[in-house]
């Protein structure tokens, strides 16, 4: 699932930790380290594709952040990292991912692909709900003798059986948690 093109913001006060979580995912992606909310905020954009944040820091914590950008019209998925359990507190905040620190290389890099795989399951779910109302649209209005006329409508059926597939493949690459919190 690596994409080179994706961009990472990595938010963690411990400069030296964030260095580490992006020499960890450079290989695969692009990466960004910000020490601080503040800083995050600024460095936030259309290019970043998601946020690995650490929950407690000093100033504006981590939790804040997520608070603020929540509001903003981007689209990134959002992972966070702390070095305390996760309690009843997160209930509200919107994330796609939650660690417990220490992390591993091989639990950041699958925290990462599970995120994007649940980004691309969405985007999927979503062009494919859009095709699937053209669909029954055309249906309700013209005859089968029409449709199967129609390179358009061919064309249509074709794209909505790649993107079963894809929604399929994807599927299968979920891991449960991120299964589960689809479905909710």
């Amino acid at each position: 699932m690596a994409d080179a093109a994706k961009t990472i913001l990595i938010v963690d006060d411990e400069a030296d930790l964030a260095e580490s979580y992006a020499l960890r995912l450079d290989d695969q992606y692009e990466t960004m380290v910000a020490t601080s909310g503040g800083e995050a905020l600024t460095k936030l954009g259309p290019d970043v594709d998601l946020v690995l944040l650490d929950r407690r820091m000093p100033g504006m914590a981590g939790d804040d952040v997520i608070k603020r950008i929540n509001d903003w019209e981007l689209e990134f998925q959002v992972v966070l990292v702390s070095a305390i359990d996760p309690d009843m507190d997160i209930i509200d905040l919107p994330f796609d991912g939650y660690l417990t620190k220490s992390v591993s290389k091989d639990e950041l890099l699958n925290a990462v692909e599970q995120a994007f795989l649940t980004q691309r399951y969405e985007e999927l779910v979503a062009e494919y709900n859009a095709a699937a109302e053209t669909y029954d649209v055309l249906r309700a209005t013209h005859t089968q003798t029409e449709l199967d006329d129609t390179e358009e409508f061919a064309e249509l059926e074709a794209r909505m059986d790649e993107l079963k597939a894809e929604f399929d493949e994807t599927i299968d690459q979920l891991d449960g948690s991120s299964m589960t919190s689809l479905l909710e």
